[in-house]
């Protein structure tokens, strides 16, 4: 059974070649449920350029992992274990980037109606460093679907 709930993100990402840090906070509708002992987040994903991308957060507490997943138009798969760097890729509309993430930090506290979990990591483009990312999920049950 699924239940609505909302959902923030909050990403400062600090590129390597500049300063200056962006910050990027977005607030989302989503839904929350469970399969496999595993929970998932959904959302449309309404951020420029993203067009409504089906997002999907597969949190996985067990083996304290966290896999980020957008379909078309702007697909991305990012997949987060802590200390491992992880392949993954993101789609633009010059073709699909390789890219890689390494999981500085990965922290859940996760509780039947709430949610928050922290992810430092560093992006990979072309085998080099390219960001360093702190990044907040948060997510509050709103109420169950019948």
């Amino acid at each position: 059974m699924s239940k609505n709930c909302s959902i923030k993100l909050e990403n400062v990402q600090q590129i390597i070649d500049d300063q200056e840090k962006q910050q990027i906070n977005n607030r989302y509708q989503g839904e929350f449920y469970s399969k496999n002992q595993k929970l998932y987040l959904s959302y449309q994903d309404d951020a420029e350029g993203l067009d409504g991308s089906q997002t999907i957060i597969k949190i996985d507490p067990e083996r304290e992992r966290v896999l980020l997943l957008r379909q078309e138009p702007a697909a991305m798969k990012q997949d987060f274990v802590t200390g491992k760097k992880q392949e993954g890729y993101f789609k633009t509309a010059y073709g699909e980037i390789k890219m890689a993430v390494k999981t500085k930090r990965l922290e859940m506290e996760i509780s039947d109606n709430a949610g928050l979990i922290r992810i430092n990591y560093q992006v990979f483009l072309g085998g080099e460093l390219n960001a360093e990312h702190h990044l907040k999920i948060n997510y509050k049950i709103i109420k169950e679907n019948s």
